[in-house]
């Protein structure tokens, strides 16, 4: 069941870097871009079929999600949930030298960022933000970062609350994208995903304004979309 509320760690977070429970349209000066990580910003498809074949099991593209995807290499029997969210700590705990940046994004996240405030909005545990952060800065993406595990909605909505100027949220999951077009108002939605198979598999999502693999047009499209609403 979807959890509509950030919890405690989240909201520690977004206060920390000055979202309090008060409104403050003027935390920021320009247009604002909620920009997720995983298959926007690093790679996380392919780093992660590496882990599950290190670990004997193989991720069969049926559809846009990764439980009921994995199956044991030998015996073809699917993967339980704890068994993938194993695969994907492990993940985690060696992002930094697993998850490896997506073409072209550092370059046009920068020129992007001297018209837009760039914040990031990533789903995964909280203990791995710091390593996050550090693994992000150090290729030139030094930008604010949240960690969440819940709907990102709650988090969304707190950031819209302090910006008076257009607001983009970029994302690679459709089930993302969908619960932000319909529970807030006024965000424009971008879907970006690096891997082009799972690209395929997410299909049209309604109410978005484009899909994208390449940041190239998806910096030229944000940058028109964002500068002229």
């Amino acid at each position: 069941m979807t959890q509509f509320q950030a919890d405690d760690a989240t909201i520690n977070q977004l206060t920390g870097l000055g979202y309090s429970g008060e409104t403050d349209a003027h935390l920021h000066a320009k247009p604002l871009l909620i920009c997720d990580v995983d298959e926007v910003v690093l790679h996380l498809v392919d780093p992660f079929v590496q882990v599950l074949q290190e670990r004997g099991y193989v991720l069969k593209e049926h559809s846009f999600r990764l439980t009921g995807n994995v199956f044991d290499a030998k015996t073809g029997r699917e993967a339980t949930q704890e068994e993938v969210w194993a695969g994907l700590t492990q993940l985690f705990e060696e992002q930094d030298r697993r998850q490896h940046i997506v073409e072209g994004v550092v370059e046009n996240l920068n020129s992007l960022a001297q018209f837009v405030d760039v914040v990031f909005l990533t789903n995964m545990p909280h203990e791995f933000r710091q390593v996050r952060r550090s693994h992000l800065a150090n290729h030139g993406l030094d930008f604010p970062l949240i960690t969440n595990t819940r709907s990102k909605v709650p988090a969304i909505q707190t950031l819209q609350a302090h910006c008076a100027h257009p607001v983009g949220f970029i994302d690679d999951t459709p089930k993302n994208l969908e619960q932000v077009r319909d529970r807030t108002t006024g965000i424009h939605l971008f879907h970006f995903m690096a891997n082009s198979r799972f690209r395929e598999l997410a299909g049209p999502i309604d109410g978005v304004g484009f899909s994208s693999g390449d940041w190239n047009h998806t910096r030229q499209k944000i940058q028109t979309t964002l500068s002229s609403t």
